[in-house]
């Protein structure tokens, strides 16, 4: 593929919704949870929060709109719109049906859900899309969480972590002028031994074996990040930036060690926005971006990883290329 014809992230916006709550008001809260651990244990000491009535597309309708006015677009000149997202607040229709109907009416439009490797498989469906489909010019990819619904406030293990949010990148194909990021690189893959230790039963609450899930995060995200490295011909020293899945702030340091790759290259967001499922890796970007773009010179590489439930992982390596959108 030549320059010309790769696939670019021209603009972001994220999401989260007004209402914050402290991990000191969930610890008066919550039974058996201690003032002071979810900063001490996790580093959360805030999250935001959806009301019962606001819903998971109208957040990914607002991240869309402000990625849509960095980049000069209109909605209607979107041809397809992915939606990545574990949480729908109706069986049917499609999440990112209702994200189009308010954007972009006639747009392709689909949901997947990789749990919170979302944005990675979703990315891949994007340029699969803008690579075999030449009628296609530009795509959205947005990931809407609303993890808080699963949540049982009765017990820490399943609640004290959560955030909601949405994110969104647009995606071009053949840039009439190199800007943003060229996807340089992907990488999937998955580990379904054990997939139940991940699990929201319908009409249930999230529950997990943390230990284990902890382990298939640092090592899933180590083999997917080898992988998209290795295919680009660089190392882990060849990064800028790296963002991880924000699930929270000691297993975000444990991923950067097994990489070998020091805590002030990470963009991160947890330790204000909680785990926003899927999402998180996607706002962490892209606030990352509209924060430190302005420190990026061409060829610096940024490098997304996020492992899902079930287990999905996946690694997107972004190499930058122009003024940010």
């Amino acid at each position: 593929m030549t320059l010309e014809q790769s696939v670019r992230v021209v603009a972001s916006g994220h999401a989260h919704p007004s209402h914050v709550v402290t991990s000191d008001e969930l610890a008066g809260a919550i039974p058996g949870l201690d003032v002071g651990w979810a900063e001490k244990r996790l580093g959360i000491a805030t999250r935001h929060l959806a009301g019962p009535h606001e819903l998971v597309a109208d957040l990914a309708v607002d991240a869309l709109g402000g990625a849509l006015d960095r980049a000069g677009w209109a909605g209607t000149e979107l041809d397809a719109l992915i939606c990545g997202t574990s949480f729908a607040d109706d069986l049917l229709p499609a999440t990112a049906s209702l994200i189009a109907r308010d954007v972009a009416p006639g747009a392709i439009a689909f949901d997947v859900n990789a749990a919170c490797a979302s944005l990675p498989y979703a990315l891949v469906l994007a340029e699969s899309l803008l690579t075999t489909r030449p009628e296609l010019d530009r795509v959205a990819v947005c990931v809407a969480e609303h993890p808080s619904a699963w949540a049982d406030y009765q017990d820490r293990d399943s609640s004290v972590f959560w955030g909601d949010a949405a994110g969104c990148l647009l995606l071009e194909v053949g840039s009439r002028a190199p800007s943003g990021f060229r996807v340089v690189g992907t990488a999937l893959a998955n580990d379904a031994t054990f997939a139940e230790k991940v699990r929201v039963r319908r009409g249930g609450h999230f529950h997990h074996d943390g230990r284990y899930s902890r382990s298939q995060v640092i090592e899933l995200t180590y083999r997917t990040c080898q992988e998209v490295l290795a295919g680009a011909g660089l190392g882990i020293g060849d990064i800028t930036a790296f963002v991880g899945h924000q699930s929270n702030i000691p297993l975000l340091q444990d991923v950067g060690d097994r990489l070998g790759l020091d805590w002030d290259r990470q963009w991160h967001n947890v330790e204000w926005a909680g785990n926003q499922g899927g999402a998180g890796l996607l706002t962490a970007f892209s606030a990352g971006w509209q924060h430190h773009g302005g420190e990026l010179t061409p060829g610096d590489h940024v490098l997304l990883a996020a492992v899902g439930g079930g287990y999905s992982s996946g690694a997107v390596l972004l190499e930058w290329e122009g003024p940010a959108a």
